[in-house]
């Protein structure tokens, strides 16, 4: 159902083959062996040397099902003498929820045969329910952090902006907690009384306890594979050598495994120097912890605890100091360098960023929930207790969970929603729906023209979004379609090129234009229009007469009024993927202009603003000649030159950065009037991302403040089905229709601006 009838038959056929050379009648080392050599021709396939639609789309599933859990299953068969039981194995390999789950726990296969069906049936099922509760509040929770909270390093300008960026990055672990919770608790329902996979991991008090918290179900799976076998064949040497050797192997272990199972889901083997020292790190950590344990032991007990202030206050401590150091360390590993890191802690402003004051509620709320009581039907599901202390348990844990359940549903309504304000609106907006922040738009669009390495990480949207993404799908200037400038613009599109851009057919004119050929003299009675931009406005992914620049001229045409003084209308697209805003003023100076446009359509976007600063410096990098004084006092001013690192850059240029936008408004609208040319800026919200009123406010005050007239497309999508108006999963340019949709608001928009400034364009009706 999910892969269709070829790809599912690869799927199932490969992974019986697996299961099959497990139980060949050989040696235990010959079937091993076997395994691995199939393993590494399947490793071979992964990296798609010959695409085949039928094998790519399973590779991440497959690899999940199996890249994990055939190393637990040959070692139980190596330590177990039970039969072969073809259901429960099938049953282990290919669970169900994994074909939309490719991150998945690792499920022990003794534990699973163990816990199938040993308790009471309706409690085993309440307590799957109770647990997909639990992870859908926490993907809730990581919508409004991943939404609201997140900030890119670059923002970080003091200290409440560190915290916040800290604090976090490590929030954003909530979806793969909330994720492991559904799925176990979906297994639940089919009565495989698993154990939970995180417990209270916000409330650790050590880098053991931390450990032992988080991800259970790979602690279990790393220590019994690999550290016990480690620390009994070491333990001659003395137990503390042992125990500190084990350990390093074990988060060795942990750091390859984890860019093993990268390369099933992704495709590539990331090894990074920001892996190497948060695995490290961490793992010494855990070394040091659990040598003063072994020391001096760790309190247990049988008893229900007598809680007192002398118990409290060191407990609290101990939390606090973990959880710091857990959220310090966990934004060592997701940033792309350890300069980005160090930058971090350079501030250069004094007033915090109000989303830091929401870190405090986030907190209260995440420490409240790990602090709730577990469901009681669960406790008392095995126990040795009475029918009825276990149905009293077991009531009160329908009740909560489904009156919770009942609230939630209830929140979600839009009529209930749209009462609680314009603010609330937005919020509860936003965690409905799945789509991307401000900082992984950005880095989206660079993944269009640059090969990043900052999204291999499991804490962000972005992981899924490249995974689904073809190795095929390029951006344009991985195309024959670009050619390099060697100045300033640092790229261009062809003359007169013609290829297949995103499955459409990309043609230029004589001028480099994805457009109709046009004469650079503008003709006698007509009104010019000059489109600039980036990939939206170019049309990627859309044939030549479908970008709305195109659909646009065709209407101003066909509904051109005989009373205007203007025969025809014509728009010109100078639009190229990849442009930032510095690129689109020197289009603007050294192209369009020289076409003597009437009027000049401006697009703009959310993440503009950051293609302007990294293209900024990677001019300085490159040593390119800079063509504006502005730029080149900036970099002085900034004390940034070419050997200054990118990261190290982005940290000095950070309180210039709104800085350069109004330049960059101001010097456009300057150049237009000079000329008697009307500038008109357009801002375009592109579908799956996910910015704030008050950023567009920001953007529209600057425009109009440099003398633009303005228009917001923000919603342009509004009462639509997304789905049907974006390329792909993986690529949220406008398709065909979406373009149709932008052209139609885009001209109604000019019609009321033509009313109000008849200079904008004359009246067509």
């Amino acid at each position: 159902m999910v892969f269709g009838w070829s790809s599912a038959a690869w799927l199932i056929g490969i992974g019986i083959g697996l299961i099959g050379m497990c139980h060949l009648p050989f040696s235990f080392a010959a079937r091993v062996t076997l395994v691995l050599l199939a393993g590494a021709l399947l490793a071979f396939l992964r990296v798609d040397p010959i695409h085949t639609p039928y094998l790519s789309a399973i590779w991440p599933v497959l690899g999940s099902m199996f890249m994990f859990r055939l190393i637990v299953y040959l070692y139980d068969l190596r330590h177990e003498a039970s039969p072969l039981h073809v259901p429960t194995t099938l049953s282990y390999f290919f669970l169900l929820p994994n074909v939309v789950f490719p991150l998945f726990p690792v499920v022990d296969y003794k534990t699973f045969r163990r816990t199938y069906y040993d308790a009471d049936h309706y409690h085993i099922y309440q307590q799957g329910v109770d647990w997909m509760f639990r992870g859908v509040v926490q993907l809730i929770l990581y919508r409004f952090v991943y939404n609201f909270l997140t900030i890119s390093p670059a923002e970080v300008t003091n200290a409440g902006d560190f915290i916040q960026y800290v604090v976090s990055t490590f929030a954003l672990y909530l979806r793969v907690s909330g994720l492991f919770h559904l799925i176990v608790g979906m297994l639940h329902l089919f009565g495989f009384h698993l154990p939970e996979t995180h417990h209270r991991y916000v409330l650790a008090s050590s880098f053991t306890d931390f450990w032992r918290r988080i991800n259970i179900y790979w602690k279990d799976f790393m220590m019994k594979v690999f550290f016990y076998p480690a620390y009994f064949r070491l333990k001659t040497w003395g137990q503390t050598p042992a125990l500190i050797l084990s350990t390093l192997f074990v988060f060795l272990a942990t750091w390859l495994l984890h860019a093993y199972q990268w390369f099933w889901l992704r495709g590539t083997f990331p090894i990074t120097l920001m892996d190497v020292l948060f695995w490290s790190i961490l793992g010494l950590l855990v070394v040091a912890n659990s040598l003063y344990e072994t020391k001096y032991g760790r309190r247990r007990t049988l008893r229900k605890p007598q809680w007192s202030f002398a118990s409290i206050a060191p407990l609290t401590l101990r939390i606090a100091g973990t959880f710091t150091a857990i959220c310090v360390l966990w934004s060592l590993w997701t940033c792309t360098s350890l300069s980005e890191w160090i930058s971090l802690w350079h501030f250069t402003g004094r007033h915090a960023n109000p989303s830091a004051q929401l870190m405090l509620v986030f907190l209260v709320v995440a420490a409240v929930w790990e602090g709730v009581p577990r469901s009681s039907a669960a406790k008392g599901a095995g126990a040795v207790q009475g029918a009825k202390p276990r149905q009293a348990a077991f009531t009160r844990s329908v009740a909560f969970t489904g009156l919770s359940i009942v609230l939630l549903l209830l929140i979600g309504k839009p009529a209930i929603y749209f009462r609680f304000g314009a603010r609330a609106e937005q919020t509860i907006q936003a965690v409905r729906v799945d789509g991307l922040n401000k900082r992984d738009a950005a880095l989206l669009r660079r993944g269009y023209y640059e090969n990043l390495i900052g999204v291999e990480r499991f804490n962000t949207q972005l992981w899924e979004v490249y995974m689904k993404r073809p190795a095929h799908w390029l951006g344009i200037r991985e195309t024959a379609a670009v050619r390099s400038t060697g100045d300033f613009l640092t790229w261009e599109l062809r003359p007169l090129a013609a290829i297949v851009f995103k499955g459409k057919q990309l043609h230029t004119n004589r001028w480099g234009m994805r457009d109709q050929d046009y004469e650079m003299k503008k003709p006698p009675r007509t009104y010019r229009y000059a489109l600039i931009g980036a990939s939206p406005e170019m049309g990627a992914g859309v044939a030549d007469n479908e970008t709305f620049e195109s659909l646009l001229e065709t209407r101003l045409n066909r509904e051109a009024s005989s009373k205007t003084p203007y025969a025809k209308y014509e728009v010109l697209d100078f639009a190229v993927g990849g442009y930032s805003q510095l690129q689109n003023l020197w289009v603007l100076e050294h192209k369009a202009l020289d076409f003597e446009p009437n009027t000049i359509l401006y697009v703009v976007h959310a993440t503009d603003e950051d293609a302007a600063l990294r293209h900024y410096i990677e001019s300085i990098q490159k040593g390119v000649d800079i063509p504006y004084d502005y730029l080149k006092d900036l970099a002085r001013k900034a004390n940034i030159d070419r050997n200054t690192p990118r990261d190290v850059a982005e940290q000095r240029l950070k309180p210039f950065k709104s800085q350069i936008l109004s330049w960059v408004y101001t010097r456009m609208a300057e150049d237009c009037r000079q000329r008697g040319i009307q500038p008109v800026w357009i801002f375009l919200g592109m579908i799956g991302e996910n910015i704030s009123q008050r950023d567009i406010d920001l953007h529209v005050r600057k425009a109009q403040e440099a003398g633009f007239v303005t228009i917001n497309l923000n919603n342009w999508f509004d009462n639509q089905d997304t789905k049907y108006l974006v390329l792909a999963d993986w690529d949220k340019h406008p398709n065909a229709q979406g373009h149709k949709l932008i052209a139609e608001k885009l001209y109604d928009a000019l019609q009321e601006k033509g009313k109000e400034t008849p200079v904008v364009r004359p009246t067509v009706n």
